[in-house]
C-alpha cells in the first residue's frame, strides 16, 4: 500500500520535513499574545514564546537540510 514512499527521492523528504516545520511555525505565530505572554511577569521580547520557537524551528531545520 505504501510502497510507492520508498521511491520517493531524499529531497523529497527533506521538503517534507520543512514544509511540516513551516506549518508548525504558521500556527505558533497565529496564536495571540496574550496567550504567548500568560502567566510572564512582564512582556519582554525574550519572554515571547514565538521567538523562541522561531529559533528552535530553524536550528532543526537546518539540521534536516544539511543530514
Amino acid at each position: 500500500m505504501f510502497d510507492w514512499i520508498h521511491a520517493l527521492p531524499l529531497w523529497a523528504a527533506k521538503i517534507g520535513a520543512i514544509l511540516l516545520f513551516a506549518g508548525v511555525l504558521a500556527t505558533v505565530w497565529s496564536l495571540p499574545e496574550d496567550f504567548v505572554y500568560f502567566g510572564a511577569p512582564d512582556r519582554r521580547r525574550w519572554r515571547d514564546l514565538r521567538v523562541w520557537a522561531t529559533v528552535l524551528l530553524a536550528v532543526q531545520c537546518g539540521i534536516y537540510y544539511v543530514f
